[in-house]
């Protein structure tokens, strides 16, 4: 707390927290695309390049299960500026939650006797401080999905890749009802999953959730 890697922590956090994810994306083609010219911002594979055999629709997986690694590779580049774009802000968020709840367990009487025991701060803070205070993060997850399925038209739009918001925006323009109800339900779909594996995260970690449920039985 208060040292200089805190203190990057929280002014990158305030950062990602306050800045949209389109402005991140037309950053990240302005520098890595542009400026340094080391990464891809348009599409999903290089032009001209065959797409492999399709088995599950998503370019790099596809290339990855067909032995193809050099598309596979190529296919994680063209991916890496869209991902970091939508991911800026929910990373920015469950970090200034965690490095909060984290400063408010440094706090408590079971520290104090962890540090009395003569166990290092290491060991405290990876072992008895990081799992307690990323339960209020998990918690978050949910909703940090949803947000990312918000900013993801835009994003997509701005790196050429048609992704499934794209899709359901254009079926929205064009009145198309049977698309826009498949993207609801998709997305319902992934929600739903998504709600349940942070539940089962929750109660893998807080003790006091499976006790509870034990006790009401």
């Amino acid at each position: 707390k208060n040292k200089w890697i805190d203190n990057v922590v929280r002014i990158i956090s305030y950062i990602g927290i306050i800045t949209p994810s389109f402005v991140f994306a037309i950053f990240f083609v302005l520098i890595f695309g542009y400026a340094l010219q080391i990464l891809p911002t348009i599409g999903r594979i290089p032009p001209g390049v065959s797409l492999p055999p399709r088995i599950t629709g998503m370019i790099t997986l596809d290339a990855l299960v067909t032995g193809n690694f050099a598309l596979c590779l190529s296919g994680l580049k063209y991916l890496l500026l869209p991902a970091v774009s939508l991911a800026m802000g929910p990373l920015s968020q469950e970090a200034r939650i965690t490095r909060t709840t984290l400063a408010g367990n440094l706090g408590k009487d079971y520290v104090a006797a962890e540090r009395s025991s003569g166990l290092s701060e290491r060991t405290i803070m990876f072992k008895y401080l990081l799992k307690p205070s990323l339960i209020p993060t998990i918690s978050i997850y949910a909703l940090d999905f949803a947000a990312i399925i918000g900013n993801a038209f835009v994003v997509e739009l701005i790196f050429n890749w048609p992704g499934l918001s794209r899709y359901g925006m254009n079926a929205m323009l064009q009145k198309d009802l049977n698309a826009m109800v498949a993207v609801v339900m998709v997305y319902g779909i992934l929600f739903m999953v998504v709600n349940i594996i942070v539940d089962l995260t929750v109660g893998f970690l807080d003790p006091r959730i499976r006790l509870g449920e034990q006790s009401a039985e």
